[in-house]
């Protein structure tokens, strides 16, 4: 099933900050990944970039405080998917994270969200919400040489 037409399909969720609904919020990123015409590869890296965002919110911004929500919000249109992830918490600072390349943090078992994020789709921004909370808006779009037909080529 592909969204064809010139309109975009979008998707709000809001959870509870526990990560066990992260699995949710992939599916669902990989369905709309689906809609905007990504083949299954390339859905499943955005789907694996907002999971970890999803993360990013619920740990480091929510400090998993079951009483606050993590906000996603998902826009397919044809050949783009955008996605707004926000915590209510006091969100966190994206340059003060440390560089998980540098060798000092090669072994570290986190920190790598960001590195996937950015790796994974188009283009990462982060705003600081006026009341509360940090919002990441993530943007992947179809390259013109990509399409499920060509997807076969052995990669």
């Amino acid at each position: 099933m592909h969204n064809t037409s010139a309109t975009a399909t979008s998707v709000k969720l809001v959870l509870p900050s526990d990560v066990k609904l992260v699995d949710l919020v992939h599916a669902a990123t990989e369905k709309m990944a689906e809609f905007a015409g990504f083949d299954p590869d390339e859905s499943l890296n955005v789907g694996l970039a907002l999971r970890e965002a999803v993360i990013n919110a619920i740990v480091h911004g929510n400090h998993q405080d079951p009483g606050l929500k993590v906000h996603v919000t998902l826009v397919a249109k044809k050949r783009e998917l955008t996605a707004r992830v926000r915590d209510e918490g006091n969100g966190f600072d994206p340059d003060s994270e440390p560089d998980p390349t540098a060798e000092e943090n090669l072994l570290n078992t986190s920190g790598r969200g960001l590195l996937l994020m950015r790796a994974f789709v188009d283009d990462v921004k982060f705003r600081r919400c006026r009341d509360r909370g940090m919002e990441i808006t993530l943007t992947k779009k179809l390259n013109q040489t990509q399409t499920h037909e060509t997807s076969n080529s052995g990669s």
